[in-house]
C-alpha cells in the first residue's frame, strides 16, 4: 500500500488546482552557471563542458537509478575572440520523477555579450537563452483510485479516468539576465548578478487546464577575499530564487585552500582543496520544512601542455526540519573542464581578469 499511497499522492501533485509549478533548485549552483543565468555563457573564456546530477529524496518509492526525483544538466559553451564579442553555449536538461512516468526535457542554446569597460577591474555581461521543452508522461502506468480495493489491493478493472491528451506537451521558453564583476582594493573581488526565466510564461498543462510556468528570478552575490596571506580564501556567497509563490535564501560560504602560478608579470590560483557549507531557507528568519544544511567538498586541477583544467564537486543536504533525513536528504555530483584550444594557454594567462584573486568555480 506504500507505493499505491505515493502513486496517489503523485497524481495529486500534478493537478493545477491551487499548484504552481516549479523549477529545480541545484546546491552547487556555482558549477551549474548556464541553468541559472545565460549571462554567464562563455564567461571561462575558452571551451568549457559541466555536468551536473542530483539525486533528489533517494528513500522516497520509485525509479532506484538514477533516483525517483533525479535530474541531469549537460552544457558547453565558449567565449568569441570576434566582432560579437561574447559567448555561445548548448545545454541539455531531463528530469524523473517517481518511476519515471513524469519527464521534462530541455534542450537549447544561450548567448552573452561582454560590455567593453577598458579596464580588468570592472566588467559586465548580459545574456539570453532559448530553449525547446518537452513534458511527457505515461498514463497507462497509472494506478488510480478506482482501481484500488482496501480488501483485494490492485484490481485489474481498467481506470474510468479519461487522458485529455497524448500525456505529450511542447513549449519554448525564453531567459534572460545579466552579471557584473568588480575589483575593489585589487584584491577583493565581487560578482553580483540577476536573472528572470519564463520570459514566456508558458502553459505546462498535462490534463488540459491552462496552466502557466510563472517568472523566476534569480539574484546572486559572490564575493573572495584572503584570510591568509594568499594560500587561503574565503568566498562568501548569498541567492535569493522566487518563483511564485515561493521564495528561497541560500546563504554560506565557501574555503579555498589555494596555489599560486606566475607566467611573466601575471598570475593565476588553482584550487586544490575547498569546503563550503551553506544554509536554505524559505523563510530568511524562520525553520520551515524546506529548511536544509548543505555541505559540499571540491578539488580543482590542471592537466595536459595547455594547461585545461578541471573541477569536481560533491553536495549533500541534510533536512534539518519538518522531513528530517526520513527521506536521504539529496546528494549532488557536478564536474566542469575548460579546455584551451591550441596554443591558447598563454593566451588566458595574460587576458584573463581577476587574476589576483580567486573568484569563481575556476581560476
Amino acid at each position: 500500500m506504500k507505493m499505491i499511497r505515493f502513486r496517489l499522492f503523485f497524481l495529486w501533485l500534478m493537478l493545477p488546482l491551487g499548484m504552481f509549478a516549479q523549477d529545480l533548485r541545484f546546491s552547487q549552483f556555482d558549477l551549474n552557471p548556464i541553468y541559472y543565468n545565460p549571462a554567464f555563457t562563455g564567461d571561462a573564456r575558452d571551451m568549457r563542458v559541466g555536468l551536473n546530477y542530483r539525486n533528489h529524496w533517494p528513500n522516497v518509492p520509485g525509479r532506484g537509478f538514477p533516483g525517483p526525483f533525479s535530474s541531469y544538466n549537460l552544457y558547453a559553451d565558449k567565449q568569441l575572440n570576434n566582432a560579437l564579442v561574447g559567448g555561445v553555449g548548448l545545454f541539455m536538461y531531463q528530469d524523473f520523477k517517481g518511476e519515471g512516468y513524469l519527464r521534462h526535457t530541455q534542450v537549447g542554446g544561450s548567448y552573452s555579450w561582454r560590455m567593453p569597460t577598458g579596464t580588468p577591474d570592472f566588467n559586465m555581461y548580459f545574456g539570453t537563452k532559448v530553449s525547446y521543452n518537452q513534458l511527457s508522461v505515461d498514463w497507462s502506468r497509472f494506478v488510480f483510485s478506482d482501481q484500488v480495493s482496501a480488501d483485494s489491493g490492485y484490481l485489474s478493472t481498467p481506470s474510468a479516468f479519461i487522458p485529455q491528451n497524448s500525456g505529450n506537451k511542447s513549449y519554448v521558453d525564453i531567459d534572460a539576465g545579466m552579471v557584473m564583476r568588480f575589483n575593489l582594493f585589487k584584491k577583493w573581488s565581487n560578482e553580483l548578478s540577476f536573472s528572470t526565466a519564463h520570459l514566456s510564461t508558458p502553459n505546462v498543462s498535462l490534463n488540459g487546464i491552462p496552466t502557466t510556468l510563472p517568472l523566476k528570478y534569480v539574484a546572486m552575490y559572490n564575493t573572495s577575499f584572503p584570510l591568509r596571506k594568499e594560500k587561503l580564501y574565503i568566498n562568501p556567497k548569498f541567492m535569493i530564487e522566487r518563483q511564485r509563490p515561493f521564495t528561497t535564501f541560500t546563504t554560506g560560504f565557501n574555503i579555498y585552500v589555494t596555489k599560486k602560478y606566475h607566467f611573466e608579470n601575471n598570475f593565476y590560483y588553482s584550487k586544490p582543496l575547498y569546503i563550503g557549507f551553506y544554509f536554505q531557507n524559505s523563510n530568511f528568519n524562520q525553520l520551515r520544512n524546506t529548511s536544509s544544511f548543505i555541505v559540499l567538498v571540491g578539488h580543482t586541477g590542471s592537466f595536459g601542455e595547455n594547461n585545461s583544467r578541471y573541477q569536481v564537486g560533491l553536495s549533500y543536504d541534510f533536512s534539518i526540519a519538518g522531513l528530517s533525513l526520513s527521506t536521504y536528504g539529496a546528494l549532488e555530483l557536478s564536474a566542469t573542464m575548460i579546455l584551451n584550444t591550441k596554443n591558447q594557454g598563454k593566451r588566458w594567462r595574460k587576458c584573463h581578469n581577476f587574476q589576483g584573486n580567486p573568484l569563481g568555480p575556476i581560476n
